[in-house]
């Protein structure tokens, strides 16, 4: 039976099977990738609930104590479940004050946060992710990957951006498809006409056309012909960045949101081994994603050249960016400003101080936080155990005597909170030092 769901992420998908008693599914995506994903993060789009068991028991559990085991089982495998990570956020005051001055107020539009493996990058750009959301910015959340989403593929970088795209209207989250019927329904919307794709967007939708195959079309998945082409070429960064530029100038400009922030984690892996030849496809993106983002006003009337050696590359005169010479030649910046904001997180790597564009972005490196953060943690957790398994045997004793060396990487440190939780409840009769030793 197929059972049809959707990951924030990773956008629609169909379960496949499951593992570890349901807690994990098997989904293939929409872009045709299988991954193993945990089952509170995904939204049924069936009324069969995913891969259950006609036989199996509902859970007797209060709600309250059911939703902490929820949270507790997360935790064991170093995550904070996304509804909780504010919660879970401790000893990054002056990180946060430093990113939403960037963001409120800084003429760079560029941010590179810096942080060794495990100290929490990723746990601060979801902090940042759910607080934009909440102060009025639309926010994508894309993690990189060297196989999966390479930066020498724009068209696949577009389509994850597209995918994890939200906004809030009220109280709820939309996606990208809410997006653009809001513009429609604005008396504005005549504005983003002029844009190539985003005007027959609109038009489309105006006219009650936006069938699946269109939203299959502008959501960059593999779709039939009939519209304008999104190239899979690795040379047609141009018309992604122009594409997004255009959403980020709708975003501010038509619904009077703050502007579009584009995150993207394990953004180290653009240095993974590529060819010669994709890495200058991956610079020239990065380097027109900046550019973009920064308002370079050059990229809206640069003059642009065809490279008579090749039919599908041409050149920027002034900026010397590569477009896809198939088509019209879109300019990477649609209109001046765009408000697109874009936050980059990296493990510290020689490469942010001597290859451009990176060594321009301004950086801000991050620490593992300090001893007594940890302990709030700790006791948020211990909390949190408290609820989901009646145990009371908890005390402060706990953290005092857990490995120290766990201290310096804040995923570890999550995972042996809950992992001495654990002993002490299955082993309420030996003492704390001989279990945590």
């Amino acid at each position: 039976m197929s059972h049809l769901i959707e990951h924030r992420k990773y956008g629609k998908g169909e379960v496949v099977e499951s593992r570890h008693k349901g807690f994990e599914l098997h989904v293939r995506f929409g872009d045709g990738i299988l991954r193993w994903v945990r089952r509170d993060e995904l939204r049924s789009l069936t009324e069969t609930p995913i891969l259950s068991k006609p036989e199996a028991p509902k859970p007797k559990l209060p709600n309250e104590q059911f939703k902490a085991r929820q949270m507790i089982e997360a935790l064991r495998l170093g995550i904070v479940p996304s509804e909780h990570v504010e919660n879970f956020t401790f000893g990054r005051d002056e990180e946060i004050k430093r990113i939403e001055n960037w963001l409120n107020n800084s003429n760079k539009k560029s941010l590179i946060l810096i942080g060794e493996y495990g100290c929490g990058k990723t746990h601060l750009l979801e902090y940042v992710h759910e607080q934009a959301l909440k102060n009025n910015w639309a926010v994508s959340l894309v993690e990189l990957d060297p196989n999966e989403l390479p930066f020498h593929k724009p068209k696949r970088i577009y389509e994850a951006i597209i995918r994890s795209f939200r906004f809030k209207e009220g109280e709820k989250h939309c996606d990208f498809r809410e997006f653009l019927r809001t513009i429609v329904r604005s008396s504005v919307s005549w504005e983003l006409e002029e844009h190539e794709y985003l005007g027959r967007a609109i038009r489309e939708i105006r006219r009650g056309e936006d069938d699946e195959y269109f939203w299959e079309w502008i959501e960059g998945h593999p779709s039939r012909h009939g519209y304008l082409p999104m190239y899979e070429y690795s040379t047609s960064s141009n018309i992604y960045c122009n594409i997004l530029s255009g959403i980020g100038w709708a975003a501010r400009s038509i619904l009077g949101l703050n502007g579009f922030l584009i995150l993207f984690d394990e953004a180290e892996s653009i240095d993974s081994y590529y060819s010669s030849s994709q890495k200058v496809k991956l610079w020239n993106f990065l380097k027109g994603l900046n550019l973009m983002a920064n308002n370079d006003k050059r990229l809206v009337n640069e003059i642009r050249g065809r490279d008579f050696g090749s039919f599908r590359v041409s050149y920027g005169f002034e900026t010397g960016l590569h477009y896809c010479g198939r088509g019209r030649l879109l300019p990477f910046l649609w209109k001046y400003p765009c408000h697109i904001n874009i936050l980059f997180a990296f493990v510290p790597h020689e490469i942010l101080y001597y290859k451009e564009p990176l060594t321009s972005v301004k950086k801000l490196e991050i620490e593992n936080i300090e001893e007594d953060s940890f302990k709030k943690i700790f006791e948020r957790i211990s909390s949190s155990y408290r609820q989901a398994y009646n145990s009371h045997d908890l005390n402060g004793d706990i953290f005092e005597n857990i490995p120290k060396d766990n201290t310096h990487n804040t995923r570890k440190l999550i995972k042996a909170c809950v992992e001495a939780c654990d002993l002490i409840r299955f082993h309420p009769n030996n003492e704390i030092e001989e279990l945590l030793r």
